[in-house]
């Protein structure tokens, strides 16, 4: 299934695509910001229609329900890296470690435009309550698979050595960043800039151990 089908079959009344876009965005970053603040269990929906200045009939209105609603927001936010991505001309760089850092900063541009976007998805790659926990299952894996062979069509993957697998090395920086990124997202000191430099380091240790020589 794509995720414009998902996207549909979420809305509940096709009214809500042809609001104003300032107002969908509100709508969406009002939910953004409460099922970041808590688990989806205690998430309420009066307080995402206070944020987004509407009443919670009307969020009703256009979603079917909380669950909706929220695998509606992790589609979107989704779809959002992956625009960002392509706007970058992403094509145009053949060197895996640098394009893995160009994802790295939209993922920071997106973070710094809306604190709250990688606490919801965070929250949503670790998230146990049933009424969601097998949609997203699914769409974190269908995610991943696509991002390999999506994101990075033009490397070079000839400067790994030879016993060396890019998909394995791919695996290996993603879940190094989500994990890093879930541990500093909750403490007070929390940086971003200074993580992106801690994770940009980590991938030049990395780059040392499966890049040949001639390529460092």
């Amino acid at each position: 299934m794509n995720r414009n089908s998902q996207w549909k079959e979420a809305v509940l009344n096709e009214k809500f695509l042809k609001l104003p876009e300032e107002k969908q965005r509100k709508i969406i970053y009002s939910a953004v910001r409460v099922f970041a603040e808590k688990e989806y269990r205690y998430a309420s929906t009066d307080r995402m229609a206070e944020l987004a200045g509407i009443s919670k009939g009307l969020l009703f209105f256009y979603f079917k329900n909380k669950k909706s609603l929220y695998l509606y927001v992790y589609d979107h936010l989704i779809g959002l890296i992956v625009r960002q991505m392509e706007e970058m001309n992403f094509k145009e760089e053949h060197d895996f470690f640098k394009l893995f850092e160009l994802s790295i900063r939209v993922k920071s541009a997106l973070m710094k435009d809306n604190p709250y976007i990688h606490g919801f998805l965070l929250k949503a790659r670790y998230e146990e309550n049933e009424a969601v926990k097998q949609e997203l299952s699914e769409r974190n894996k269908t995610f991943l698979e696509e991002m390999f062979p999506r994101w990075f069509p033009e490397v070079d993957f000839s400067k790994f050595k030879e016993n060396v697998d890019p998909q394995d090395v791919f695996m290996l920086l993603y879940y190094l960043g989500d994990g890093y990124l879930r541990e500093a997202v909750g403490r007070n000191d929390f940086e971003l800039e200074r993580i992106c430099e801690d994770y940009e380091r980590w991938m030049d240790w990395i780059k040392g151990s499966v890049y040949r020589k001639e390529y460092l």
